[in-house]
């Protein structure tokens, strides 16, 4: 090759690196938008040389295997006393075991076949003296743990597109996989970016026993919370509109739950319909 043709082709190559990596930076920086071909090809850049945000985030799953044992517990209760099964006492010692105490002898066969929906998610203890203890299965434990990362991470993905942050970083990451890594190139505003990823929702369906109360002292029964029973504050009008709070006496076992984000946070109370309540 001649000292002619390598100049040209040294020429060349700095053209092309000219208008495909300078080109972009500082058409961007005059606000200029055309030409698109070669805007696209901008550089992105990370966190090192643009800024931005990184979090750690844990995710709670310990909330998850809660939930599941509170439900099964309290599915468990009102299938009982539907079946006119008396037992004397139901409790929830920790996040994966519930025990059921007093279960008299005449009823045990009856108890045992209430308790077998229970089974496929729980082992039941033989039982003595009357008291059942059920535990979570380990394979459920590991189930849930998971799919309350997975549902934190997809949830998290969304709320970051939502900011329009661009080239975002999310994955999974931990000793147990239950932390998730967020980078956000460009954002400043650090506050607003956690108070967006951080939040959680939480979706409760439940069954309205008597309600809606002015007052929640005029629901109780002997100064306390009928068994099985819990109350709530809630709107007989307008969504939102906190200005008529009435109070409902509804069951403790959910009709339905899904935790939107199982990241640390507060559940918010939504409007209460006649026969079934959101919470």
């Amino acid at each position: 090759m001649t000292l002619r043709w390598k100049l040209i082709a040294v020429l060349a190559v700095l053209v092309a690196f000219s208008a495909v990596g300078v080109y972009p930076i500082v058409a961007a920086r005059y606000g200029i938008h055309s030409p698109a071909v070669l805007i696209d090809k901008q550089l992105k850049l990370g966190l090192d040389l643009k800024g931005g945000v990184h979090l750690v985030l844990r995710v709670q799953t310990d909330d998850a295997l809660r939930l599941q044992t509170e439900q099964e517990m309290e599915r468990l209760r009102a299938d009982l006393m539907t079946k006119g099964i008396m037992v004397g006492k139901i409790a929830m010692p920790d996040i994966t075991h519930f025990v059921v105490e007093g279960v008299p002898p005449a009823q045990d066969a009856a108890f045992r076949a209430a308790a077998t929906e229970v089974g496929t998610s729980f082992d039941r203890g033989s039982g003595s003296n009357g008291t059942y203890t059920f535990t979570m299965k380990p394979n459920v434990q590991v189930n849930l743990r998971e799919e309350a990362v997975v549902q934190a991470r997809e949830t998290i993905e969304r709320r970051v597109n939502e900011l329009g942050v661009t080239e975002p970083s999310i994955a999974q990451q931990g000793a147990n996989g239950d932390e998730i890594l967020v980078q956000l190139p460009g954002v400043t505003d650090v506050d607003r970016a956690k108070e967006i990823i951080r939040s959680t929702g939480l979706l409760e369906l439940k069954i309205v026993e008597q309600g809606p109360a002015a007052t929640r002292e005029t629901l109780l029964v002997n100064g306390q919370e009928p068994a099985g029973m819990e109350i709530v504050p809630g709107s007989s009008g307008t969504p939102g509109d906190t200005a008529n709070t009435m109070f409902y006496l509804v069951r403790r076992w959910r009709q339905f739950r899904e935790r939107i984000c199982g990241m640390p946070g507060r559940p918010s109370t939504r409007t209460i319909s006649r026969r079934s309540a959101l919470h």
